[in-house]
């Protein structure tokens, strides 16, 4: 082999080389590209967190609860429920840390979110990324409740006892049954009189039979009447007295309203609803937009569906898209039935007893929370007052309403050992305090 042909073998040679060096590197910074490429997927992967929903539930309740469902109903804002499909999450997360930002920079679907709700903004929430990533998967997975159903009757309480009519049938047979035996001890007597030759009158009718008798019986027929009369005064003093009592009052109101799905299951303070039972005389009804505080994002609870609930929609003349809880102009009120009533001549003051005494609510109105339909417990009499009041324990300890009160009482039965105060003791029993 020539020079020549060497060195055309040799450039052959090295530019094979070069080659394969080459397809080496390329093959190197493929895979090097690819292994970054799939790395930085694995990185987002890694950081794109999916959230704990049990931290996300007691988030969404401290922080999210009192504007929004973790449903799609709207609220005082809208159903948090499917927020994903609608919005992006870095967008989520910058307008929950900064709605009032995501607004001023024009964002179309930020801008129409602003007046749809009353152009309110929504204040800004102190929580981490991972935080509102944890609410989401708790909304994710959040499934609504099943309809709680009042059991019960929608109208009033009917108790057991006697029936009437066979209280009078009793009677009756009673009263037949006496007149029986009076006119078989007439003739008993009458056939006596005959065999021992005795002049016995001669008897036709019931009235001369009982005339007959009573003649020769005056002492008894005396105390009959003297009983009879005694008895029709006591019967006519209670019945006087049972005016203006309705015990076991329960009357069907105009919507089916339970105090034991309320009250009793869901455990809503009473004052809640009724809140003028600690600020003034009367407990007050609650008007029907303290319904709407809870019932413009709920719509089950009830026997009959929505049907009650819609009642106070039709009250309210809220429009089909209840869930605005925009009132109309055409608003009627309930007409709820009166079922506990004190007469004009007696003052009483709830906040007085409730904010003051600390009287719990059941000591007047019975277990409200176990009564689907609401009835009067208590007689509410004058003599139930006056007991209540001789017996019950003023709560005087860490009250500074009866800060005074109590210091003067205590120098006054300083020697009585484990003397007790009661209402009494301060006044309670003055007439001028309920009939001024």
């Amino acid at each position: 082999m020539g020079p020549k042909e060497q060195n055309r073998s040799s450039n052959l040679i090295m530019n094979r080389v070069v080659s394969a060096k080459f397809r080496i590197v390329f093959k190197s910074v493929l895979v090097l590209a690819l292994s970054i490429s799939l790395g930085a997927t694995s990185v987002i992967a890694d950081d794109d967190y999916v959230g704990d929903a049990a931290n996300g539930e007691n988030v969404f309740k401290g922080n999210c609860a009192s504007c929004h469902l973790p449903s799609t109903k709207k609220f005082t804002g809208p159903g948090l429920k499917g927020i994903e499909d609608r919005r992006d999450i870095d967008w989520i997360i910058k307008w929950v840390q900064g709605s009032g930002d995501v607004i001023a920079s024009g964002d179309p679907y930020a801008v129409k979110l602003f007046a749809e709700y009353n152009s309110s903004v929504m204040p800004n929430q102190a929580v981490t990324s991972d935080d509102i990533k944890d609410v989401l998967a708790f909304v994710r997975d959040y499934k609504d409740p099943e309809p709680v159903v009042v059991d019960g009757p929608k109208g009033p309480v009917e108790e057991e006892g006697t029936n009437t009519l066979t209280l009078f049938l009793i009677l009756g047979a009673l009263a037949a049954l006496g007149l029986i035996l009076f006119i078989a001890n007439s003739k008993l007597d009458r056939f006596a009189k005959e065999k021992r030759g005795e002049a016995a009158p001669k008897l036709s009718g019931i009235a001369e039979h009982f005339k007959d008798w009573a003649g020769r019986n005056k002492r008894l027929v005396g105390l009959v009447v003297v009983l009879l009369i005694f008895g029709g005064l006591n019967d006519v003093f209670n019945r006087l007295m049972e005016i203006g009592v309705y015990t076991d009052y329960a009357p069907e109101q105009p919507i089916n309203f339970s105090h034991k799905v309320h009250a009793g299951d869901q455990k809503i303070a009473c004052v809640y609803c009724h809140f003028g039972a600690e600020k003034g005389k009367t407990a007050g009804i609650p008007p029907a937009n303290v319904c709407m505080n809870c019932h413009k994002a709920i719509d089950e609870g009830t026997k009959t569906g929505t049907a009650e609930i819609a009642k106070i929609y039709e009250a309210l003349d809220i429009s089909d898209d209840h869930m605005a809880a925009e009132y109309g102009d055409d608003q009627k009120p309930i007409e709820w039935i009166r079922v506990h009533n004190l007469p004009d001549f007696v003052y009483f003051n709830h906040s007085q007893h409730v904010v003051v005494g600390q009287v719990e609510c059941q000591t007047c109105h019975g277990p409200v929370e176990e009564m689907d339909v609401l009835k009067q417990q208590s007689p509410l009499t004058m003599g139930w007052c006056i007991e209540c009041h001789r017996t019950r324990d003023v709560k005087m300890q860490g009250n500074g309403y009866y800060e005074k009160v109590h210091a003067e009482l205590k120098e006054k039965y300083k020697d009585v050992e484990g003397k007790v105060f009661t209402v009494e003791n301060i006044g309670g029993l003055e007439c001028a305090k309920c009939h001024y």
